[in-house]
Protein backbone atom coordinates (compact mmCIF):
# COMPACT_ATOMS: atom_id res chain seq x y z
CA UNK A 1 0.00 0.00 0.00
CA UNK A 2 2.82 2.46 1.04
CA UNK A 3 3.96 1.95 -3.05
CA UNK A 4 1.28 2.98 -4.16
CA UNK A 5 0.67 6.22 -2.23
CA UNK A 6 4.33 6.78 -3.29
CA UNK A 7 3.93 6.48 -6.88
CA UNK A 8 0.87 8.84 -6.20
CA UNK A 9 2.95 11.08 -4.37
CA UNK A 10 5.62 11.00 -6.85
CA UNK A 11 2.79 11.73 -10.29
CA UNK A 12 1.31 14.82 -8.16
CA UNK A 13 4.51 16.30 -7.23
CA UNK A 14 5.46 15.62 -11.09
CA UNK A 15 2.35 17.26 -12.51
CA UNK A 16 3.10 20.37 -9.87
CA UNK A 17 6.94 21.16 -11.21
CA UNK A 18 5.23 21.10 -15.00
CA UNK A 19 2.24 23.37 -14.14
CA UNK A 20 4.70 25.44 -12.78
CA UNK A 21 7.47 25.47 -15.68
CA UNK A 22 4.30 26.86 -18.12
CA UNK A 23 3.49 29.08 -15.80
CA UNK A 24 7.09 30.49 -15.80
CA UNK A 25 7.11 30.12 -19.38
CA UNK A 26 3.87 32.02 -19.58
CA UNK A 27 5.31 34.75 -17.52
CA UNK A 28 8.34 34.87 -19.40
CA UNK A 29 6.82 35.41 -22.62
CA UNK A 30 4.17 38.26 -21.45
CA UNK A 31 7.42 40.07 -19.72
CA UNK A 32 9.02 40.52 -23.39
CA UNK A 33 5.45 41.20 -25.05
CA UNK A 34 5.43 44.13 -22.85
CA UNK A 35 9.09 44.99 -23.12
CA UNK A 36 8.36 45.44 -26.94
CA UNK A 37 5.44 47.59 -26.84
CA UNK A 38 6.88 49.87 -24.19
CA UNK A 39 9.74 50.58 -26.55
CA UNK A 40 6.93 51.09 -29.42
CA UNK A 41 5.55 53.56 -27.07
CA UNK A 42 8.87 55.44 -26.36
CA UNK A 43 9.90 55.52 -29.90
CA UNK A 44 6.25 56.83 -31.32
CA UNK A 45 6.78 59.57 -28.30
CA UNK A 46 9.81 60.65 -29.58
CA UNK A 47 9.25 61.17 -32.90
CA UNK A 48 6.29 63.10 -31.86
CA UNK A 49 7.99 65.20 -30.17
CA UNK A 50 10.41 65.83 -32.82
CA UNK A 51 7.33 66.70 -35.41
CA UNK A 52 6.24 68.85 -32.83
CA UNK A 53 9.39 70.90 -32.81
CA UNK A 54 9.95 70.62 -36.48
CA UNK A 55 6.30 72.70 -36.83
CA UNK A 56 7.54 75.05 -34.63
CA UNK A 57 10.58 76.07 -36.94
CA UNK A 58 8.24 76.43 -39.36
CA UNK A 59 5.50 78.32 -38.07
CA UNK A 60 8.73 80.77 -36.78
CA UNK A 61 9.92 80.72 -41.05
CA UNK A 62 6.76 81.50 -41.92
CA UNK A 63 5.93 84.14 -39.66
CA UNK A 64 9.66 85.71 -40.21
CA UNK A 65 9.09 85.36 -43.93
CA UNK A 66 5.65 87.38 -43.79
CA UNK A 67 7.20 90.35 -41.89
CA UNK A 68 9.81 90.58 -44.46
CA UNK A 69 7.62 90.39 -47.54
CA UNK A 70 6.11 93.38 -45.16
CA UNK A 71 8.87 94.81 -44.65
CA UNK A 72 9.63 94.88 -48.47
CA UNK A 73 6.58 96.29 -48.95
CA UNK A 74 6.85 99.06 -46.74
CA UNK A 75 10.24 100.16 -48.59
CA UNK A 76 8.61 99.80 -52.00
CA UNK A 77 6.05 102.59 -51.24
CA UNK A 78 8.63 104.97 -49.63
CA UNK A 79 11.01 104.19 -53.31
CA UNK A 80 7.71 104.79 -55.36
CA UNK A 81 6.95 108.17 -52.87
CA UNK A 82 11.16 108.89 -54.24
CA UNK A 83 10.14 108.20 -57.38
CA UNK A 84 7.39 110.68 -58.01
CA UNK A 85 9.67 113.35 -56.04
CA UNK A 86 12.44 112.68 -58.40
CA UNK A 87 10.15 113.19 -61.32
CA UNK A 88 8.73 116.27 -59.87
CA UNK A 89 11.71 118.07 -59.63
CA UNK A 90 13.11 116.58 -63.51
CA UNK A 91 10.11 118.57 -64.61
CA UNK A 92 10.58 121.25 -62.83
CA UNK A 93 14.17 121.58 -64.01
CA UNK A 94 13.24 120.83 -68.14
CA UNK A 95 10.77 124.08 -67.36
CA UNK A 96 13.32 126.16 -66.14
CA UNK A 97 15.74 124.83 -69.33
CA UNK A 98 13.04 125.76 -71.67
CA UNK A 99 12.46 128.94 -70.14
CA UNK A 100 16.34 129.60 -69.98
CA UNK A 101 16.42 128.93 -73.58
CA UNK A 102 13.62 131.49 -74.59
CA UNK A 103 15.84 134.24 -72.55
CA UNK A 104 18.22 133.03 -74.79
CA UNK A 105 16.75 133.18 -78.04
CA UNK A 106 15.43 137.09 -77.08
CA UNK A 107 18.70 138.10 -76.00
CA UNK A 108 20.39 136.56 -80.04
CA UNK A 109 17.35 138.76 -81.09
CA UNK A 110 18.17 142.12 -79.26
CA UNK A 111 22.06 141.89 -80.74
CA UNK A 112 21.12 144.36 -82.90
CA UNK A 113 22.69 147.50 -81.50
CA UNK A 114 26.24 147.91 -81.09
CA UNK A 115 26.21 149.55 -77.81
CA UNK A 116 23.89 146.25 -76.18
CA UNK A 117 26.22 143.38 -77.61
CA UNK A 118 29.05 143.60 -74.98
CA UNK A 119 25.92 143.36 -72.40
CA UNK A 120 24.04 140.57 -74.33
CA UNK A 121 27.60 138.70 -74.69
CA UNK A 122 27.91 138.44 -70.75
CA UNK A 123 24.20 137.82 -70.61
CA UNK A 124 24.62 134.84 -72.89
CA UNK A 125 27.81 133.76 -71.11
CA UNK A 126 25.51 133.08 -67.87
CA UNK A 127 22.65 131.85 -69.79
CA UNK A 128 24.87 129.50 -71.15
CA UNK A 129 26.39 128.92 -67.68
CA UNK A 130 22.63 128.24 -66.34
CA UNK A 131 22.02 126.17 -68.95
CA UNK A 132 24.98 123.75 -68.37
CA UNK A 133 24.27 123.85 -64.85
CA UNK A 134 20.50 122.79 -65.37
CA UNK A 135 21.75 120.25 -67.97
CA UNK A 136 23.83 119.05 -65.12
CA UNK A 137 21.26 118.53 -62.71
CA UNK A 138 18.79 117.19 -65.32
CA UNK A 139 21.37 114.53 -66.07
CA UNK A 140 21.54 114.00 -62.13
CA UNK A 141 18.14 113.65 -61.73
CA UNK A 142 18.14 111.36 -64.22
CA UNK A 143 20.39 109.52 -62.89
CA UNK A 144 19.18 109.05 -59.50
CA UNK A 145 15.20 108.36 -61.20
CA UNK A 146 17.24 105.14 -62.91
CA UNK A 147 19.00 104.22 -59.94
CA UNK A 148 15.83 104.50 -58.18
CA UNK A 149 14.04 102.35 -60.75
CA UNK A 150 16.74 99.89 -60.55
CA UNK A 151 16.31 99.34 -56.76
CA UNK A 152 12.53 99.11 -57.11
CA UNK A 153 13.03 96.42 -59.58
CA UNK A 154 15.46 94.62 -57.13
CA UNK A 155 13.28 95.11 -54.43
CA UNK A 156 9.72 93.64 -56.31
CA UNK A 157 11.97 90.54 -57.34
CA UNK A 158 13.41 89.80 -54.30
CA UNK A 159 9.76 90.06 -52.87
CA UNK A 160 8.47 87.82 -55.40
CA UNK A 161 11.05 84.93 -55.08
CA UNK A 162 10.06 84.67 -51.70
CA UNK A 163 6.18 84.87 -52.36
CA UNK A 164 6.94 81.95 -54.72
CA UNK A 165 9.19 80.22 -52.04
CA UNK A 166 6.92 80.37 -49.81
CA UNK A 167 4.53 79.15 -51.86
CA UNK A 168 6.87 76.23 -53.24
CA UNK A 169 7.56 75.10 -49.23
CA UNK A 170 3.51 75.20 -48.40
CA UNK A 171 3.08 73.20 -51.57
CA UNK A 172 5.73 70.64 -50.65
CA UNK A 173 7.69 70.92 -53.73
CA UNK A 174 11.74 70.68 -53.62
CA UNK A 175 13.59 73.46 -55.65
CA UNK A 176 16.15 71.58 -57.91
CA UNK A 177 17.30 68.41 -58.26
CA UNK A 178 17.26 65.86 -55.70
CA UNK A 179 18.46 62.35 -55.43
CA UNK A 180 19.22 60.36 -52.62
CA UNK A 181 19.24 57.00 -51.38
CA UNK A 182 17.31 55.32 -48.23
CA UNK A 183 19.21 55.72 -44.77
CA UNK A 184 16.21 52.84 -42.77
CA UNK A 185 13.27 51.18 -43.63
CA UNK A 186 10.61 50.10 -41.16
CA UNK A 187 8.01 48.50 -43.93
CA UNK A 188 6.29 47.38 -40.77
CA UNK A 189 5.34 50.69 -39.66
CA UNK A 190 4.53 51.90 -43.17
CA UNK A 191 7.98 55.00 -42.89
CA UNK A 192 11.36 55.22 -44.43
CA UNK A 193 13.99 57.74 -43.24
CA UNK A 194 15.46 59.09 -46.32
CA UNK A 195 19.50 60.27 -46.45
CA UNK A 196 18.94 64.84 -47.24
CA UNK A 197 17.22 67.09 -45.46
CA UNK A 198 16.17 70.73 -45.52
CA UNK A 199 20.29 71.13 -46.11
CA UNK A 200 19.30 69.73 -49.48
CA UNK A 201 15.93 71.13 -50.32
CA UNK A 202 13.73 68.79 -49.07
CA UNK A 203 10.32 70.39 -47.70
CA UNK A 204 7.61 68.61 -45.76
CA UNK A 205 4.37 66.56 -48.03
CA UNK A 206 6.85 66.71 -50.79
CA UNK A 207 6.70 63.38 -53.08
CA UNK A 208 9.63 60.89 -53.55
CA UNK A 209 10.02 57.96 -55.37
CA UNK A 210 11.83 55.06 -54.69
CA UNK A 211 13.73 52.96 -57.29
CA UNK A 212 16.05 50.10 -57.25
CA UNK A 213 18.60 48.97 -60.16
CA UNK A 214 15.91 51.00 -62.42
CA UNK A 215 12.75 49.70 -61.13
CA UNK A 216 10.17 51.77 -59.30
CA UNK A 217 9.68 50.13 -55.50
CA UNK A 218 7.47 52.53 -54.30
CA UNK A 219 6.54 56.06 -53.56
CA UNK A 220 6.78 58.17 -50.67
CA UNK A 221 5.63 61.18 -48.54
CA UNK A 222 7.86 63.76 -46.48
CA UNK A 223 6.47 63.88 -43.16
CA UNK A 224 9.29 65.25 -40.83
CA UNK A 225 12.95 67.15 -41.98
CA UNK A 226 15.78 67.42 -40.03
CA UNK A 227 18.81 69.12 -41.34
CA UNK A 228 20.53 65.69 -43.03
CA UNK A 229 17.72 63.28 -43.27
CA UNK A 230 13.77 63.05 -43.64
CA UNK A 231 11.15 60.96 -42.68
CA UNK A 232 8.60 59.74 -44.78
CA UNK A 233 5.20 57.58 -45.11
CA UNK A 234 5.05 54.83 -47.76
CA UNK A 235 2.30 55.47 -49.52
CA UNK A 236 -0.44 53.41 -49.64
CA UNK A 237 -1.27 50.90 -52.57
CA UNK A 238 1.90 52.44 -54.45
CA UNK A 239 4.44 49.26 -53.11
CA UNK A 240 5.06 47.26 -56.02
CA UNK A 241 4.11 43.61 -55.53
CA UNK A 242 6.17 41.22 -53.86
CA UNK A 243 8.48 44.48 -53.18
CA UNK A 244 10.06 45.56 -49.33
CA UNK A 245 11.81 49.01 -49.17
CA UNK A 246 15.48 48.05 -48.44
CA UNK A 247 18.76 50.69 -47.18
CA UNK A 248 20.28 52.03 -49.67
CA UNK A 249 17.43 52.19 -52.56
CA UNK A 250 17.67 55.31 -54.80
CA UNK A 251 15.14 58.48 -54.19
CA UNK A 252 14.77 61.00 -56.39
CA UNK A 253 11.89 63.68 -56.01
CA UNK A 254 8.27 63.24 -57.86
CA UNK A 255 8.11 65.31 -60.58
CA UNK A 256 4.52 67.42 -60.19
CA UNK A 257 3.08 70.24 -62.76
CA UNK A 258 3.82 73.13 -60.76
CA UNK A 259 0.41 75.77 -60.84
CA UNK A 260 1.23 79.35 -60.53
CA UNK A 261 -0.35 80.63 -56.95
CA UNK A 262 -1.21 84.13 -56.35
CA UNK A 263 -0.69 85.27 -52.75
CA UNK A 264 -2.32 88.75 -51.85
CA UNK A 265 -0.27 90.93 -49.88
CA UNK A 266 -1.58 91.20 -46.03
CA UNK A 267 -3.94 88.49 -46.82
CA UNK A 268 -3.69 87.16 -43.32
CA UNK A 269 -6.32 84.17 -43.54
CA UNK A 270 -4.21 82.46 -45.94
CA UNK A 271 -1.16 83.04 -43.86
CA UNK A 272 -2.48 81.56 -41.08
CA UNK A 273 -4.49 78.70 -43.49
CA UNK A 274 -0.40 78.10 -44.30
CA UNK A 275 0.74 78.04 -40.74
CA UNK A 276 -1.72 75.12 -39.90
CA UNK A 277 1.10 72.40 -38.75
CA UNK A 278 0.20 68.99 -41.40
CA UNK A 279 -1.54 65.98 -39.81
CA UNK A 280 0.60 63.87 -37.54
CA UNK A 281 1.66 61.11 -39.65
CA UNK A 282 3.19 58.72 -36.41
CA UNK A 283 0.34 60.42 -33.49
CA UNK A 284 -2.66 57.76 -34.63
CA UNK A 285 -2.61 54.06 -34.11
CA UNK A 286 -2.05 53.31 -38.49
CA UNK A 287 0.70 50.70 -37.07
CA UNK A 288 -1.89 48.97 -34.73
CA UNK A 289 -3.65 46.13 -36.49
CA UNK A 290 -6.19 46.37 -33.51
CA UNK A 291 -7.75 50.12 -34.22
CA UNK A 292 -6.01 51.72 -37.41
CA UNK A 293 -6.04 55.55 -36.92
CA UNK A 294 -6.98 57.17 -40.60
CA UNK A 295 -3.97 57.90 -42.76
CA UNK A 296 -3.63 61.72 -42.99
CA UNK A 297 -2.59 61.75 -46.70
CA UNK A 298 -6.29 60.28 -47.24
CA UNK A 299 -5.79 56.67 -47.61
CA UNK A 300 -6.77 53.81 -44.57
CA UNK A 301 -4.40 51.98 -42.20
CA UNK A 302 -1.27 50.74 -43.16
CA UNK A 303 -1.62 47.39 -44.57
CA UNK A 304 -5.59 47.42 -44.38
CA UNK A 305 -7.21 45.55 -46.73
CA UNK A 306 -8.79 48.71 -48.84
CA UNK A 307 -6.66 50.60 -50.00
CA UNK A 308 -6.95 54.17 -50.57
CA UNK A 309 -6.72 55.75 -53.60
CA UNK A 310 -3.20 57.11 -54.98
CA UNK A 311 -2.57 60.76 -54.28
CA UNK A 312 -0.15 60.96 -57.46
CA UNK A 313 -2.08 58.43 -59.50
CA UNK A 314 -5.02 60.47 -60.09
CA UNK A 315 -6.01 64.07 -59.51
CA UNK A 316 -3.59 66.94 -58.40
CA UNK A 317 -0.07 68.13 -59.33
CA UNK A 318 0.89 64.59 -61.32
CA UNK A 319 -2.41 65.14 -63.56
CA UNK A 320 -0.61 66.81 -66.46
CA UNK A 321 -0.73 66.63 -69.97
CA UNK A 322 3.16 67.63 -69.98
CA UNK A 323 4.29 65.45 -66.84
CA UNK A 324 6.54 62.78 -67.62
CA UNK A 325 5.21 59.64 -67.23
CA UNK A 326 4.62 57.92 -64.08
CA UNK A 327 6.13 54.81 -63.67
CA UNK A 328 4.12 53.26 -60.93
CA UNK A 329 0.92 53.86 -63.10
Amino acid sequence: MWKVLLVVSAVVLAGSGYLSWENMNEKRAKDVELASTQKTLEDRLASLEATNAEIAQLESSIQMLSDETEALETEKIDLDAKVVEAESSLRAQESKLQADEERLGKAKAMVGSIAQIEALQREMVQLRAQIEETEIEVTQLGGAVASVQVEKDRLEKVAAEMVALRSDQEAGIIRGPFESTIREAYDQWGFVVVNGGYDAGVVNRAQLNVYRRGQPICKLLVTSVEAGKSAADIIPGSLAPGQRVRAGDNVIKAVTAKTPVVIPAGDEDDASNAAQPPADPFGGGAMDSGSAAPDPFGGGAMGSGGGAPDPFGGGGMMEDAEATPDPFQ
